[in-house]
């Protein structure tokens, strides 16, 4: 087992106890070097032993073997001394020590260099798979310059409060939530929500930390302290995420506190037990030998977890965040899959989709009107109008809110822009209408509704693909909830749900259930779930916390991706583990029967384990 691999399992509550797990990574750095040297002298000692007594070769056999194994003698001894027993080091030095004893010196060195480099190996491939989660936790700032009366001052990030203007230079990292204050901005966003190309910002947006500004120096007003910024929450996230297994890795663990003893006891009883019957001791000594060594546990112990640390590092490059391996398990056998409507299928703001004037107007003059009268509210409905119509030539005087509406003077012409209780014109349809009067009289509607977000329709089509059913639950009303469900290809919709309605909802749908919602109101379906899934790409802090699964860009289509990225880590465990027992049980029963040997032995351990983790590592590559 590897050191890193301790390190991970240590993290995890380490299965083994091993020593390995104190130890600083300086000493991977010179494990080559230390395998090389050993290797020259195993093969000095064998040539001269063909020439000399083996008197004179035995103490160069011992420093191979020293210089090959001493930290993992050293930490069988001291997990011995400290009651953790039957550890992997301990499993190795017995082996090899016992063939000392027997007089196989090339075998006990051999032994101890190939587990060293099958160590070495894994130490690479271990690293590997964790570079896309530690680069997710790289993205905690460093620094802030804080911005006022045309001075900048650079202090920690925890100085910077709330409210106040931070500048970041180009190729800087933002350091901390807010909103643009500079007229635009371009960054890149990978590292993040695992968006390829290139973000554009406009004054007013907001801007989460951990983000790369791209061009000009841009100005920041700091919303959020850095406890509660993007990238705090993104890397406690990952934190928790290393303290929660999978039903596999719990399993795994218990299972070789249990298999390890257990394999040691039978070593022993084949190399004991036996020769007080058939004779023959240094033959069923070494037969139990190869028995110990074959058992070793490493392959499973070391290639589960490494998968699933594998399947979230692969899930953060693209944008999700899973907060454990438990929650990648469960995701794999999702049956249903229940979005919010607002700001999760959508884009969560009103946009128009079709000017009605009446009969003498044009769509053009009916939209100019209706954006200036609508100009200086500060509704969602009102600023998606007045953003499409006004110009600097009309004068807007006399505006007053009114219930269901506005009221307004454009260049002395008096409109009233509203719903049917105010103007009493009746909608007929299921968008949003904004019915217009000048002086008294209709001149047209404008519509607006929710537009579903660009990859919406696909994301349900390709849960459809995979055998999951897709569910609609919003608190929008009927028709305006039926138009979107049908323009994206949902079947079953629950329309007018109160926020502690949807939880009973969802209790009541079929299988496994994944929730995905974006807002506080989602926050106790999130968590009542099966699997909460948060759209959480502008830093929605409540759905965030209460959800297992976090999609960073907003986008619907991740929640397949996800899907399949858990499908593909379950496989590859299961693979894992029915491949690495059974080849082990295989070479375990040859190895009684005399007929494996110690090299055999040795791959049925590193061989075996090498396999396993290239398996996991090139299988969670890509999707």
């Amino acid at each position: 087992m590897s050191k890193h691999e301790h390190e991970h399992e240590h993290e995890h509550g380490c299965c083994c106890g091993c020593d390995h797990c104190h130890e600083d990574e300086h000493e991977s750095k010179f494990l080559l070097p230390r395998l090389l040297i050993a290797f020259i002298l195993m093969a000095v000692a064998w040539v001269l032993e063909k020439h000399v007594s083996w008197y004179f070769t035995l103490p160069v056999y011992i420093i191979a073997y020293a210089v090959a194994g001493y930290d993992t003698v050293i930490s069988a001894v001291r997990g011995l001394l400290k009651g953790h027993g039957f550890d992997e080091c301990f499993l190795m030095t017995v082996a090899t020590v016992g063939a000392f004893c027997i007089g196989d010196f090339t075998e006990g060195v051999a032994v101890m260099i190939f587990y060293g480099l099958g160590e070495y190996i894994q130490d690479l491939a271990v690293d590997r798979s964790s570079g896309s989660i530690n680069s997710l936790i790289r993205m905690r700032p460093d620094h802030a310059a804080i911005y006022e009366n045309g001075v900048k001052t650079v202090v920690s990030p925890s100085e910077v409060k709330v409210g106040q203007v931070i500048a970041v230079a180009p190729g800087e990292r933002v350091p901390l939530d807010g909103v643009l204050l500079s007229p635009a901005a371009t960054a890149d966003t990978q590292a993040v929500t695992g968006e390829s190309v290139p973000r554009d910002y406009s004054e007013g947006d907001e801007i989460i930390s951990g983000i790369i500004n791209m061009k000009s120096e841009i100005l920041i007003k700091v919303t959020h302290a850095l406890k509660d910024s993007s990238t705090e929450r993104i890397f406690r996230m990952v934190t928790e995420a290393r303290e929660k297994k999978s039903r596999s890795e719990r399993f795994i663990t218990r299972f070789a506190k249990i298999y390890t003893p257990a394999v040691v006891g039978a070593a022993a009883l084949l190399a004991f037990i036996p020769p007080i019957f058939l004779g023959n001791f240094a033959e069923w000594l070494h037969r139990g030998l190869i028995f110990l060594v074959a058992s070793c546990p490493c392959a499973i112990v070391l290639s589960v977890p490494l998968t699933y640390f594998a399947g979230m590092g692969l899930a953060s490059r693209n944008g999700v965040l899973f907060k454990g391996g438990a929650y990648l398990e469960r995701l794999a056998g999702i049956d249903t899959v229940a979005f919010d409507k607002t700001g999760t299928l959508t884009v969560g703001r009103p946009e128009i989709v079709k000017v009605c004037p009446a009969s003498g107007l044009t769509e053009a003059e009916l939209l100019h009107l209706a954006a200036h009268a609508e100009s200086k509210s500060e509704h969602p409905i009102a600023a998606a109008i007045a953003a499409k119509g006004t110009c600097d030539s009309c004068e807007v005087t006399d505006f007053t809110e009114l219930t269901g509406g506005i009221s307004a003077k454009v260049n002395s012409i008096q409109l009233v822009a509203g719903n049917t209780a105010l103007t009493g014109v009746e909608n007929d349809g299921p968008y949003t209408a904004v019915h217009v009067l000048r002086d008294g009289e209709y001149i047209g509607s404008v519509y607006l509704a929710d537009t579903p977000r660009e990859d919406a329709a696909s994301a349900v089509s390709e849960l459809k693909r995979m055998k999951i059913t897709p569910v609609m639950i919003t608190g929008d009303n009927a028709s305006a909830a039926d138009e979107t469900a049908a323009r994206l290809g949902v079947a079953k919709v629950y329309s007018q749900v109160l926020p502690e309605e949807k939880l009973s909802i969802i209790k009541g749908l079929n299988g496994t259930v994944a929730f995905v919602g974006d807002g506080i109101n989602d926050a106790p379906a999130l968590s009542g779930a099966d699997i909460g899934i948060a759209m959480g790409g502008m830093g929605r802090e409540a759905a965030m916390e209460a959800a297992d699964v976090v999609i960073m860009d907003d986008a619907p289509s991740k929640v397949p991706l996800a899907v399949r990225i858990a499908g593909k880590v379950n496989k590859t465990a299961v693979f894992n583990i029915v491949f690495a027992l059974s080849f082990k049980a295989l070479v375990l029963i040859l190895g009684a029967l005399g007929i494996a040997n110690m090299w055999l032995a040795v791959f049925a351990d590193v061989g075996v384990a090498l396999i396993a983790v290239a398996v996991a590592v090139l299988r969670c590559r890509k999707v």
